[in-house]
């Protein structure tokens, strides 16, 4: 991976706070159907690439991030479920700086989810479940590294089921999928370029040829929400991808795409330390044939998070060793140090819109690519996020 590629996921990474609750699909809570909703978060990130190896790769970028989440359950077993993005939808050149360009907007989820007893079925475009530091780590740019093996912006069908084991709460989700190349995989307004089988990679294949299975389980709270709420929790995956087409590159190499086989081990825990709390997650996954080309990759992810409020401060280390057949072995790092503010609960008191809620984070990482090009970054990120739903009975 390049050093552009390193600074390009600090600049265009989606929020992960705001997506991680949509991570396994949930009907609305607390909200009588016939009812619809709304969740927004709003970002400002500024990254500022002050040393990088080499030098001319230093950079400065302003960029804005809006997620809007709707959704309408017109039965309590039954909901419509949207997500609208706009930010960067761009690869900014090397060692440019950027301010409010390149935005675009595109339609990241678009799925029906329905409830049955223990089961809950979702079908469309979604984010498939699979690193769960990817969707729970706290933090600016602590998913850099591993959001790179997810498996985002699919189509297809998903199910669900919530089960008790050994003391804990459980769930098992089974998914078929394949890369979403319908006019929803490009943007408006600036224009990323509709998805094509010719552009390959694992999973972009003609029909639902790609499947994962995720085991989920949790002791002390239900496992999508483990990591804030829980003591102890963990998640079992495995992911097979199809391969895409060859691509001109992989033509003039004389490369032969090679389905992707993922398999993934993660824990996290909590522990009470006076007025403080520790969070804590580990994660290795292992991914053969690497979307879809022909070496492997062994990611290992830890992180820890201590929470004294209003503040939290966070330290996440990634390290992906690839595999390469034939050839020197080489490996990519991301040490990432943060720190986060946000008010307690009772902020919204005075606020016009209820729900609403704030956090600032400051975050200095550090990444060296697989070509050991190096480069120190300084992040700095505000967020405002609002919610609210409304009952649609009729008068």
């Amino acid at each position: 991976m390049s050093l552009r590629a390193i600074a390009s996921m600090v600049l265009l990474a989606l929020p992960t706070t705001a997506m991680a609750e949509d991570a396994e699909p949930a009907l609305a809570e607390g909200c009588t159907a016939p009812c619809a909703g709304y969740e927004v978060s709003a970002e400002l990130q500024n990254d500022w690439v002050f040393a990088a190896d080499p030098s001319f790769l230093r950079s400065d970028a302003l960029e804005p991030t809006l997620t809007v989440d709707l959704f309408f359950a017109p039965t309590d077993y039954l909901q419509f479920v949207t997500s609208i993005i706009t930010e960067p939808a761009v690869e900014p050149e090397p060692g440019e700086n950027t301010t409010f360009e390149g935005i675009g907007t595109y339609l990241a989820e678009l799925y029906t989810a329905v409830e049955a007893g223990p089961a809950t079925m979702r079908a469309g475009k979604f984010d498939t479940i699979f690193s769960l530091a990817s969707e729970v780590a706290p933090g600016i740019n602590a998913t850099d590294l591993v959001s790179e093996f997810d498996a985002d912006e699919r189509v297809g069908a998903e199910i669900v089921f919530d089960f008790d084991g050994l003391g804990m709460d459980q769930t098992l989700a089974a998914t078929a999928f394949t890369t979403d190349r319908s006019i929803f995989s490009d943007s408006l307004f600036t224009a990323r370029g509709r998805t094509r089988l010719s552009d390959g990679g694992a999973g972009n294949t003609d029909g639902l040829s790609s499947l994962s299975l995720v085991l989920n389980g949790c002791r002390g709270a239900e496992p999508i929400d483990c990591y804030t709420d829980g003591d102890f929790g963990y998640r079992l995956g495995f992911r097979y991808q199809g391969a895409g087409e060859p691509t001109g590159e992989d033509v003039e190499e004389g490369l032969n795409p090679q389905a992707e086989q993922a398999y993934l081990a993660s824990t996290t825990a909590s522990l009470e330390l006076n007025e403080m709390t520790l969070r804590l997650l580990g994660e290795a996954a292992y991914l053969r044939h690497f979307d879809s080309g022909p070496d492997d990759a062994l990611v290992l992810t830890g992180s820890a998070a201590l929470e004294v409020e209003p503040l939290t401060y966070v330290a996440t280390y990634t390290r992906q060793l690839n595999l390469v057949g034939g050839r020197r072995d080489s490996r990519e790092h991301l040490a990432d140090f943060e720190v986060i503010y946000e008010p307690d609960e009772e902020r919204d008191e005075g606020v016009p819109f209820e729900g609403t809620g704030w956090k600032l984070a400051a975050a200095y990482s550090f990444a060296r690519n697989a070509d050991e090009e190096t480069a120190h970054i300084f992040s700095v990120r505000a967020v405002f996020d609002f919610d609210g739903d409304v009952e649609l009975d009729a008068p």
